[in-house]
């Protein structure tokens, strides 16, 4: 799927700056990160979703993804949504200096055995793949696209979005089930989140008003404060 997608801006290996991984949410590239800016003293990277295996549990799919991780030196990891989750199973395998996710959350949200059902039930539909991937209002609503720029961002990775790796996610999503806060953890949300309703987490800070995609149209304010968490850990 998108391990074998090119991105031009891609920069070359650097041994002097440290690494930070970026892991983005359900099935999107790298796209939802091109707002941010980073300090040039670290080498952004982003990790390539890959196709998942039948039945494959989040773990598993976690460990295939160590491959596209240079673990021989300290790095960092930074996952949006449903990468915060992948991010977090990653965690326990490749031990990185620290953990940031953004609009996510550290532990599975409780979901009752009858909504897990329901929405095992939905997502195997044959046309639950369509519709999810289909823009709409309530789409636009629970991400919090309210412009027209996050409107066009939040269509093209849509429409970019495997349907199968979709359905996978989701149903990997509503039955993770987390119960401890991984070590060197720093949560970033958005007090107004529908997707992940700020009330279900316990984020370390709260950007006001922000929704869902604020690590986009709030660059400026997400990559200050990634900024000074990164900057933070490196003097510990």
């Amino acid at each position: 799927m998108y391990a074998d997608k090119k991105f031009p801006s891609e920069e070359i290996a650097d041994p002097t700056r440290m690494n930070v991984y970026f892991i983005s949410g359900l099935g999107a590239d790298q796209r939802v990160f091109s707002k941010l800016q980073l300090s040039g003293e670290y080498k952004v990277n982003y990790i390539k979703w890959i196709d998942p295996l039948k039945n494959e549990t989040l773990k598993h799919y976690a460990k295939r993804l160590v491959c596209q991780i240079d673990t021989t030196r300290p790095f960092h990891l930074v996952g949006l949504s449903f990468g915060g989750i992948v991010a977090a199973e990653l965690a326990s395998l490749v031990h990185p200096r620290q953990i940031i996710i953004i609009s996510s959350t550290s532990t599975g949200v409780p979901v009752s055995g009858f909504y897990q059902k329901l929405i095992r039930f939905l997502l195997l539909h044959p046309l639950a793949a369509p519709v999810l991937k289909s823009p709409n209002f309530l789409v636009y609503r629970y991400f919090g696209a309210n412009t027209p720029a996050l409107k066009k961002l939040l269509k093209g990775v849509l429409e970019d979005t495997d349907g199968r790796f979709l359905k996978w996610a989701l149903i990997r999503l509503s039955s993770w089930k987390r119960l401890t806060k991984p070590e060197n953890l720093y949560h970033i949300h958005g007090s107004a989140d529908r997707l992940i309703a700020l009330k279900l987490v316990q984020p370390d800070v709260v950007v006001e008003g922000a929704g869902h995609l604020m690590v986009y149209d709030r660059a400026s304010e997400i990559s200050d404060l990634l900024n000074n968490r990164l900057g933070t850990s490196a003097e510990d």
